[in-house]
């Protein structure tokens, strides 16, 4: 740390995007890590001790929301691919670490490696059955905006979209105009 501190001051504040400052936390420690010894054992350095901590926290449990929100998406949402169950393990209370997580990994694995049914329920997509059903390499081919949309998904949402809407009074309103001038025309 000591290195890295005196390279720091060298070179200016450090790129988080880049090596070791990348590491989940230290980029909030960086003010507390930049003070002197001295000022460290005093309030204001205490005080930063705890506002970096805090944001560390923070940091942490937003990391842990993407992570969970990417697994779900990558698994759990996509009805057609093939993975293997997924289960969560509640490590919030490192008291009960053996029960809620070592414990349960151990059965969950053994479960799997001899092909047995695991005691413990994975997690299970939340897509709709309508959804899971939608081909998303048809091809839909819109007669009023004609236009070629591919995804069964994508031609319900033009459908409903306001463009489609907007294309389809236009159009209605030059059937109806049309039909005016013939019947005055006739």
């Amino acid at each position: 740390m000591k290195y890295m501190g005196r390279e720091m001051l060298k070179a200016g504040p450090p790129d988080y995007t880049k090596g070791v400052f990348q590491t989940l936390g230290l980029k909030e420690f960086h003010e507390y890590l930049m003070l002197p010894p001295e000022k460290k054992e005093q309030e204001e350095g205490k005080k930063l001790l705890e506002v970096s901590i805090d944001n560390m926290k923070m940091g942490t449990r937003r990391y842990a929301r993407r992570q969970n929100k990417m697994v779900k998406g990558r698994f759990l949402e996509h009805p057609n691919r093939e993975v293997p169950p997924i289960f969560t393990l509640d490590t919030t209370d490192l008291s009960k670490w053996d029960d809620e997580v070592k414990n349960k990994a151990i059965v969950i694995i053994e479960s799997f490696i001899n092909g047995s049914p695991c005691e413990y329920k994975s997690l299970t997509s939340s897509t709709p059955e309508d959804i899971k059903k939608l081909n998303r390499h048809s091809s839909n081919y819109c007669e009023i905006c004609e236009r070629l949309i591919i995804g069964d998904k994508e031609f319900a949402i033009h459908l409903n979209s306001n463009r489609h809407k907007k294309v389809l009074k236009i159009k209605n309103s030059l059937m109806v105009n049309t039909q005016k001038a013939k019947t005055v025309s006739e």
